[in-house]
């Protein structure tokens, strides 16, 4: 059974107060973003991600994410005008039969591998 991660990050961050968003402001030496990526590339070395951002920063984390070893894993989608809409535009490009697909916020950067495989192992038994 394929295991999916919708990873949605397209909301503006405007609360943070900062002109980077959210996702891409650095903790522990990289972007935030890169710290949710790497808990399920951890806990599933062959997942799919579909990761959800606004328009506007696709083109930036294309860049961010080019040198990373699992970047073939992982597909870009323009988000929505809400987290329903962005959420919805990631499921569109779920196009394999039998699989198990986790959605999570991609600025909840402190989900731990185990944690990951508890909830895919869960789902799975449903």
């Amino acid at each position: 059974m394929d295991k999916i991660a919708i990873i949605a990050s397209a909301g503006s961050g405007s609360r943070m107060g900062t002109d980077i968003p959210k996702q891409f402001l650095p903790l522990a030496g990289k972007p935030v973003l890169l710290h949710t990526l790497e808990a399920f590339i951890l806990a599933y070395p062959a997942i799919k991600i579909i990761l959800v951002l606004p328009e506007g920063q696709l083109a930036y984390a294309s860049r961010l994410l080019q040198d990373l070893p699992y970047k073939e894993q992982l597909l870009l989608v323009p988000g929505g005008d809400s987290r329903f809409q962005s959420v919805a535009n990631g499921l569109g490009h779920v196009t394999e039969e039998n699989s198990l697909v986790a959605v999570h916020d991609g600025v909840r950067c402190l989900v731990s591998p185990e944690l990951i495989r508890r909830c895919f192992t869960m789902a799975a038994v449903r």
